[in-house]
């Protein structure tokens, strides 16, 4: 069995305005993307980051046209930064993505999802040490959302939570 990862797609992110589904945003470069993808639960949407887009751009684009409060981003990464396809998220770029990050859990008139809204992510040591806290926090800061992240890279079950 083939797999073809689905990419966003933008024309197709108006017709799902609504969808409370929890959305796995899964970055090509892992050297598992494909393995990871098809791991996932059928309930829940998978997104590839192509290595083209700037990650944190199409996040914006997916979460804005839904009402999920469960993301989960499976990147690579150092301590307090994140990889997301051609983008790099990280405390020096959390200022420039600022406007984006505040609108992945915005509220809507349907849901309130600030006050419900979890993120996890799994990456190579975005949350360890005080570069990673630091990162952590801050992020919390400006989306609004409760966050969980990987603090090793073994282990990638062991989380540290905000």
């Amino acid at each position: 069995m083939s797999f073809t990862p689905r990419r966003v797609n933008k024309s197709f992110l108006s017709i799902k305005n609504g969808d409370t589904r929890t959305i796995v945003f899964i970055d090509s470069s892992l050297p598992n993307c494909e393995t990871l993808a098809q791991r996932v639960v059928t309930t829940a949407r998978v997104i590839i980051i192509g290595s083209e887009d700037d990650g944190v751009q199409e996040i914006t684009n997916v979460l804005c046209a839904s009402n999920c409060s469960q993301v989960y981003i499976f990147t690579s990464g150092t301590p307090g930064c994140m990889y997301l396809g051609n983008s790099e998220l990280s405390l020096n770029t959390l200022s420039t993505y600022s406007l984006e990050l505040e609108n992945w859990f915005a509220p809507t008139a349907r849901h309130d999802l600030v006050n419900s809204a979890n993120l996890y992510l799994s990456g190579c040591n975005i949350a360890a040490g005080d570069v990673g806290e630091e990162f952590i926090t801050k992020l919390n800061s400006i989306t609004g959302a409760k966050i969980a992240a990987t603090v090793n890279t073994i282990e990638s079950n062991i989380l540290v939570n905000k």
